[in-house]
C-alpha cells in the first residue's frame, strides 16, 4: 500500500499534532517507506478552534460517522481520538470495522472495556485495530510485546503507565507541597483536567492501559475486571518525605504477572528503592521494565503523553498497515485467547510501609509491636518522630514478607486503639 487514506476523528493535542507532522514529514515519510499519507477527511467538535495548521485545506464534516465514506470514498484507515469509552467513539470504531476499514486509536478506556469485541470484528473482517497511542505515549511498548520479543516467555512488566500521577508525586517530593496544592497546578499546567483527573489520581487510566498489556503479553481475553487498584489521593507529603529518608520513592506501579495458571493485575502506589530507575523516573515520564526469560530487564522511559509523543504512535500504526498482511491485532488469534481467572493477591508475600499518627505517651510502641508479634508479623525497622507541636506523633514502621490479609487484620486492631488519631497508611515495599 504506498498510498494509505486517512481520516481523523478528534483534532485535540494528539489529533492536530498529527495533521502538522503528516504535512511536515511527509517528504521524510516518503523517503524511507515509499508512503504517502493522504488526509481525506477530518472531523471534531469545533472546526473553528485555532490549530496548527491551516484546516481550510481538508475536507470537513461535522458528524464522525460521515468519515467513514467521503464523496463515496471509504479510507483505508480511520483514526479515532475522540476519546470516549463508548458514545460515538465506539459507535464509529465499530462500524469502520464492520466496513472493512483498518482502525488506528489511542482510545485505551473503550479497548479495556470493549475490546473482546471490536478485535473479534477487526480479525474477521480481515483489518487491523491498533493502539500503540493508547499505552504509555511515545514509548513503542506494544511493538516492542508484539514483535521484537513476542516469542519471549514474559514474567512480568511493571511500571509507572500514567504521566499525572508521576507529575504529582514527583512534585510534591520535589517542592514540598500537598497533593491537593499540586493537583491544582497539574491541571493548570494542563496534565489533567476535572473529569480526567479522577480517572488519573484513582489509577483507573493506567489500569486501562495494563489490562491492553497483559492480554499482549499472556493471550488473554482483555478483561478489566483482573486489576485490582488503588490511587494515589491518599498519598501525604508525610508519606513522601518519609520515604525518601528510608532510600525509597512513592510511584503508582502498574504490573501484571502470570502466577500459578492465574492473572495478577495491579495498579497501586508502591515504595520504589531509588536504585531502581524507575524511582528515578521524573515529571510526566512513564517508564516500563519487561522481565521475560531471556531478558532480565529490558527498560523503556520516555514521554508517555501529550501531542507529538501520542502522534508518533498514530504514525508507527499507519506505517504498520501499510505493509502488514497479519490481522491480529493484539499478536494473537482471537480463537487462541484465554479467559484466565484473577489471581487473589491477598496470597502476595511483600513488604509494607506503615505510618502510624499516635497520641505520645508511654507504652504506646510497645503495645503496637505486641499485636504484630501476636500476628508472627515480623518487623525490619521502626522510627518514631517527636513533634513538639502537636500531642500526636508519626511512628514508621517496615515490615518483612508478609501476606496482605495477615497484615490487613492486625492494622484494623490496631486502627481501633484509643491512641490512635487516624487511619493508618499502608504502602507496599517494591522487593
Amino acid at each position: 500500500m504506498n498510498n494509505i487514506n486517512i481520516c481523523i476523528a478528534g483534532l485535540g493535542n494528539v489529533g492536530s499534532a498529527l495533521v502538522h507532522l503528516i504535512e511536515k514529514n511527509s517528504e521524510l515519510v516518503n523517503n524511507k517507506s515509499g508512503l504517502n499519507i493522504n488526509v481525506i477527511g477530518l472531523s471534531a467538535k469545533n472546526k473553528t478552534k485555532k490549530r496548527n495548521f491551516n484546516i481550510e485545506k481538508y475536507f470537513w464534516v461535522d458528524d464522525p460517522m460521515q468519515l467513514l465514506s467521503i464523496r463515496g470514498k471509504r479510507p483505508d484507515v480511520m483514526i479515532e481520538l475522540i476519546g470516549y469509552e463508548k458514545d460515538i467513539s465506539y459507535e464509529l470504531v465499530k462500524s469502520a470495522l464492520n466496513q472493512k476499514i483498518n482502525v488506528v486509536t489511542g482510545n485505551k478506556a473503550m479497548l479495556a472495556m470493549h475490546g473482546n469485541e471490536l478485535f473479534n470484528i477487526a480479525e474477521k473482517n480481515k483489518v487491523l485495530l491498533l493502539f500503540e497511542a493508547a499505552v504509555a505515549g511515545g514509548i513503542p511498548i506494544i511493538k516492542t510485546i508484539k514483535n521484537n520479543i513476542f516469542l519471549n516467555k514474559i514474567n512480568k512488566i511493571s511500571g509507572i503507565l500514567n504521566g499525572t500521577t508521576n507529575y504529582i508525586l514527583t512534585t510534591m517530593e520535589s517542592e514540598d507541597k500537598s497533593f491537593e496544592d499540586v493537583l491544582i497546578d497539574a491541571k493548570q499546567k494542563g496534565f489533567t483536567s476535572d473529569h480526567e483527573s479522577k480517572l488519573d489520581i484513582g489509577g483507573y487510566d493506567a489500569a486501562h492501559k495494563l489490562t491492553l498489556l497483559t492480554s499482549l503479553a499472556y493471550g488473554s481475553q482483555v478483561d478489566f475486571e483482573v486489576n485490582e487498584i488503588e490511587g494515589i489521593e491518599k498519598i501525604t507529603i508525610e508519606d513522601i518525605k518519609f520515604a525518601k529518608q528510608l532510600g525509597y520513592r512513592i510511584k503508582l506501579i502498574s504490573e501484571c504477572s502470570f502466577i500459578e495458571g492465574k492473572l495478577y493485575a495491579s495498579t497501586k502506589p508502591k515504595l520504589i528503592s531509588k536504585e531502581n530507575p524507575i524511582a528515578n523516573t521524573g515529571g510526566a515520564l512513564n517508564a516500563i521494565i519487561v522481565e521475560t526469560d531471556q531478558l532480565k530487564n529490558l527498560y523503556l522511559e520516555g514521554e508517555g503523553a501529550g501531542g507529538f509523543p501520542t502522534a508518533s504512535s498514530v504514525l508507527s500504526d499507519i506505517f504498520e498497515i501499510s505493509y502488514s498482511s497479519n490481522y491480529k491485532s493484539l499478536g494473537f488469534a482471537q480463537s487462541k485467547l484465554v479467559k484466565y481467572e484473577k489471581y487473589n493477591s491477598s496470597d502476595l508475600e511483600t513488604k509494607y510501609y506503615l505510618r502510624i499518627r499516635v497520641k505520645d505517651k508511654p507504652g504506646v510502641l510497645s503495645m503496637i509491636t505486641s499485636y504484630f508479634n501476636d500476628a508472627n508479623i515480623s518487623v525490619e525497622k521502626i522510627l518514631q518522630f517527636p513533634d513538639n507541636n502537636s500531642e500526636y506523633i508519626p511512628i514508621l514502621i517496615t515490615t518483612h514478607k508478609i501476606k496482605s490479609s495477615e497484615l490487613l487484620s492486625s492494622i484494623k486492631k490496631i486502627e481501633n486503639l484509643d491512641f490512635v488519631f487516624e487511619n493508618i497508611s499502608a504502602i507496599p515495599i517494591d522487593c
